[in-house]
């Protein structure tokens, strides 16, 4: 039976990637990566010396088959790829850091872009340095190209599997022609065009390469600086002048010893517009409550907003309250920028 609906695509990918995992001796995300490659190139199962058996060739090309992507609409894909990568986390015992932003955070972040970037018919070009598995940037392009806009984005990420799920979801998304994906450490010099827009998730902890951290203002005069500071400084560096970061950060940013190091290079180069903490039930320990802080690079059509917006998001699930926030940004947006 050919898959209709997520559930029943989640269930074909995951009984495939199930048999690569078993056949070649992978982890579960190992098989994920090459299970969305062989779907991106022709939905054809690879062999290499031997591996996987011919009959287990056969089986994958059958189950290929039966996902029925070119007939699917890309939403279903799209789902059924994160419910394939959450199997991952849990199976696989994935870090914190490699795990994927939840939709429900990421359509919001397209929203406020939505909010912040009115005009319908501008081209706009959206930046991701710590990609991961790229669902975040996926449903930024979409929710921007489906209003009208024409986007292209980058999508960089240290992790070779991460970023390799994320090119390979893309290509199965149709964003082959949108986003360019490249493998290497974001704190590094990167041979990528600034951008309108950055959006991430950032790592939280600290980044061990001090002599690269020495060329970051946000990095600590000692010892492992914060790789969560380091990274505001570097995304800030690949925005045009006005541009908009939207980060998801720890809600303690600005509370921590070092939070000075990280307040004296923001006020130099950015206005923080907004600081909005995300609903604690996301989060599975509270000393992980993250929020949404949104900014604009200083440059000649940069605007302090004259009220800053802070407050708390409420529950996802209740209708009301959100459609009350939403409303309340939208006004502020329309007043403040």
């Amino acid at each position: 039976m050919k898959a209709t609906n997520v559930e029943s695509l989640f269930g074909l990918m995951d009984e495939a990637i199930t048999l690569l995992q078993t056949e070649v001796e992978l982890t579960y995300i190992e098989a994920l990566s090459e299970t969305l490659e062989n779907l991106s190139f022709e939905a054809k199962a690879q062999q290499v010396e031997g591996l996987p058996s011919i009959e287990a060739v056969e089986r994958l090309n059958s189950l290929y088959k039966k996902m029925n992507l070119d007939a699917l609409d890309k939403e279903i894909i799209r789902k059924s790829i994160q419910l394939t990568f959450i199997k991952a986390t849990k199976e696989d015992k994935l870090q914190m850091n490699h795990q994927m932003t939840p939709d429900t955070i990421a359509y919001l972040i397209a929203y406020f872009i939505g909010e912040i970037k009115k005009d319908k018919t501008e081209k706009l070009h959206v930046s991701d340095l710590a990609a991961g598995t790229g669902n975040l940037l996926n449903i930024v392009v979409a929710h921007l190209t489906s209003r009208g806009n024409e986007v292209t984005a980058e999508a960089v990420d240290n992790d070779d599997l991460l970023i390799s799920v994320a090119a390979n979801s893309g290509a199965l998304l149709g964003f082959s022609e949108k986003i360019h994906y490249t493998h290497s450490d974001s704190l590094q010099e990167l041979l990528i065009a600034p951008s309108d827009i950055v959006v991430s998730d950032f790592p939280i902890g600290y980044y061990p390469v001090n002599e690269r951290a020495k060329n970051y203002q946000t990095a600590f005069p000692e010892g492992n600086s914060f790789a969560h500071f380091l990274m505001f400084e570097q995304n800030v560096n690949y925005l045009k002048e006005s541009g908009w970061g939207i980060f998801i950060v720890p809600s303690d940013i600005f509370e921590t010893d070092k939070s000075s190091v990280l307040m004296g290079w923001l006020k130099e180069n950015v206005h923080i517009q907004a600081f909005l903490s995300l609903p604690v039930d996301l989060f599975h320990k509270n000393g992980m409550k993250k929020s949404i802080i949104i900014v604009q690079k200083i440059g000649e059509k940069s605007l302090q907003a004259e009220q800053v917006l802070l407050g708390e998001i409420p529950d996802l699930k209740n209708a009301q309250k959100m459609q009350s926030f939403l409303d309340i940004f939208h006004n502020w947006s329309a007043k403040m920028i």
